[in-house]
């Protein structure tokens, strides 16, 4: 039988897996009562809003939530879909929405949209349409969103977009040619950084996560790692973790405020 070695901060700090990191189900999330009310307005707007907006700052939790909203859906209601909004244009986008509700686009864009209409018209699930980092859209592709919502007179909405990205996202919605899009966004969601409490809970539960039963950062410590991340729950994974790297180097069992080290490269 083959083990894999223990990691050496793991074994110092007695943990049975690494803290602070990006592998973990999105059921074992830390539930900040900012993050438990995003992901509830989410599920509140799917049942019946066309287009969701989630906007925030590099690190701030919109992915985990995104991953707990999806996970939280009801399988027999809805057909989720997860797209990166990376160089997506808008013939990309009807594509990626048809493959993953397993019908093969044909070639032509034009067909294909006409072929993406009948199939989400017919689909016996409410295909939700997750685009991540929608930032990085191209803009008719952002534009077209506006278009793919419209079903005839059909008064019931067929299908949700979420488009999730960093704040530049609602600047360019702010835009005159974005309008359109713009003004059929009625329900949003907006990530900024945790509270002091709910930082030093996101650090408390990272360490239960990890496997330790006792405290490991002190209540000085904590509050320095809010006010160097300013609550970015990715710049607290980031400095608690080169903290622990140094911390077990020195041989330091509880980390205080004087052993915080910095998240700046």
């Amino acid at each position: 039988m083959i083990t894999t070695p223990t990691h050496p901060v793991m074994h110092f700090y007695g943990f049975s897996r690494m803290p602070f990191g990006k592998e973990f189900d999105s059921a074992d999330a830390f539930t900040s009562p900012s993050f438990a009310d995003s992901v509830a307005m989410l599920a509140l707007g799917v049942e019946s809003e066309d287009i969701l907006l989630v906007s925030g700052p590099i690190g701030s939790g919109k992915s985990v939530a995104l991953r707990s909203f999806i996970a939280a859906l009801d399988p027999n209601r809805f057909a989720p879909v997860y797209i990166r909004g990376l160089g997506l244009s808008a013939s990309d986008l009807v594509k990626s929405i048809l493959l993953a509700l397993l019908v093969e686009p044909p070639f032509n864009p034009t067909k294909a949209r006409s072929l993406y209409f009948k199939s989400v018209a017919e689909h016996p699930r409410k295909p939700v349409i997750v685009i991540d980092d929608a930032q990085d859209m191209k803009e008719p592709a952002l534009l077209s969103v506006k278009n793919l919502v419209n079903f005839n007179s059909d008064s019931l909405s067929k299908i949700t977009f979420v488009l999730c990205g960093q704040p530049e996202l609602k600047e360019t919605l702010r835009y005159s040619r974005l309008a359109s899009v713009n003004q059929r966004i009625r329900h949003w969601v907006e990530f900024s950084g945790l509270s002091l409490p709910d930082t030093c809970g996101y650090i408390d539960h990272a360490v239960t996560y990890a496997g330790r039963p006792t405290a490991l950062f002190s209540d000085s410590a904590k509050a320095e790692i809010h006010k160097r991340s300013l609550g970015i729950p990715r710049r607290i994974n980031r400095i608690c973790l080169r903290t622990l790297f140094e911390g077990a180097a020195r041989g330091r069992s509880i980390i205080d405020e004087s052993t915080v080290v910095s998240d700046e490269v």
